[in-house]
């Protein structure tokens, strides 16, 4: 099946935590296919073993700056990347991963609960979101439970209306219909708390989401560790 757009695949570095024919897509946040997307994917496959797909819906371009990332993320008609990775989904199917998922960064968040809402044959067994929800136009109401939903949010997020601590109120408010929903809280985090490269951290604090006077890589361990471990057992507990 011919996909619209190159997809990187990590698979885990130990052989003997495979999980037959589950897979789970990884989305990008705002910045594109770089490295700290990559080194997510790799870690989601190490840690769950799970095959990890990341597919590159800006089809090769990247942000190098906010005001770039914001450009393409502007850009991104999100019903046809909806569309596309529901290819990506059947392709995958067809290659026997029957037993899929998706976690998303960011805009990525808001991919994989808006991939939720549509995706019905086969429908995802579970979809995370790390600080990020969707556009109206993409009910969460309508997803079913079929699909398990999670979620990671700071409390002191302040992207308004996409995943403040009010967006992530509302959308556990509007998951009725969703099976095993646990939306998470981390008080003192702020916006894409579980990146901790350099690069990652040098952004964070140019963009105000955590205090530049800190070091966020030993600071925020604890508190990285036990969100990713939360998302490592969902993930294992439901594609497994």
């Amino acid at each position: 099946m011919s996909l619209p757009f190159k997809v990187l695949t990590f698979d885990p570095k130990d052989t003997s935590k495979k999980i037959d024919g589950a897979a789970i897509i990884v989305l990008q946040e705002w910045w594109g296919i770089n490295d700290t997307i990559k080194q997510h994917a790799q870690r989601i496959a190490n840690n769950t073993g799970a095959r990890t797909v990341l597919p590159d819906l800006y089809k090769g371009k990247i942000g190098l700056t906010a005001e770039e990332a914001s450009h393409l993320m502007t850009n991104l008609d999100w019903t046809v990347a909806i569309n596309e990775l529901e290819t990506l989904a059947k392709s995958l199917n067809a290659e026997g991963y029957t037993k899929l998922g998706a976690i998303g960064f960011c805009m990525g968040g808001g991919l994989s609960l808006a991939l939720a809402t549509q995706l019905t044959s086969p429908p995802l067994k579970a979809a995370v979101t790390c600080y990020g929800t969707t556009p109206d136009n993409f009910d969460v109401t309508k997803i079913t439970s079929a699909t398990a939903i999670q979620g990671h949010f700071g409390g002191k997020d302040t992207m308004e209306g996409f995943s403040d601590p009010a967006a992530a109120n509302k959308l556990e408010v509007n998951l009725k219909s969703a099976s095993d929903v646990n939306i998470y809280r981390y008080p003192e985090q702020g916006h894409a708390f579980l990146n901790d490269d350099d690069w990652s951290i040098e952004k964070r604090k140019e963009l105000g989401f955590v205090d530049k006077n800190i070091e966020p890589r030993s600071q925020e361990q604890a508190i990285r560790d036990e969100a990713w471990s939360r998302i490592y057992t969902y993930l294992i507990k439901h594609l497994a």
